[in-house]
């Protein structure tokens, strides 16, 4: 990085290994992928492997000020760019929260369409039922 770059964001390499995120805790912070692979784990499990540059996360965390929902570990060396108090960026930067947005309705519309294929054969009362979310500011515009 430029010693012109902006003070929110820097520039980081971590080795094969290294946690970047750890479920449940709370770092305030965006990852974006320069180069290297990362392991998706949540409760132990593996979700995925990313290794595409440009890659976001902790993106969840901001959004909703929630506790990380997964640990993202280095699988090799990476390359990432970190950007710290990445709410108040996102807020003067509303271009990348339209990114994010995408990237978080392409993420929902792969997980409804494996939801729909393992409840395919459930019997109805054993089906997930995902939550309604409404902006109370559209819904009233007095608001």
């Amino acid at each position: 990085m430029s010693d012109n770059s902006p003070s929110w964001l820097r520039y980081d390499w971590f080795p094969a290994g290294h946690e970047l995120i750890k479920q449940g805790g709370r770092s305030g912070k965006l990852f974006v992928l320069k180069s290297g692979e990362m392991e998706v784990t949540r409760d132990g499990k593996f979700v995925s492997s990313v290794n595409r540059a440009g890659a976001i996360f902790g993106e969840m965390l901001v959004l909703l000020d929630q506790p990380h929902s997964a640990t993202v570990r280095a699988v090799t060396e990476v390359e990432v760019y970190i950007i710290a108090d990445a709410l108040k960026v996102l807020e003067s930067h509303p271009a990348w929260t339209l990114q994010i947005a995408r990237l978080l309705a392409q993420r929902v519309n792969a997980t409804t369409a494996l939801l729909m294929e393992s409840q395919r054969d459930m019997s109805e009362k054993d089906r997930l039922v995902l939550p309604q979310n409404v902006f109370a500011q559209w819904a009233d515009p007095q608001v």
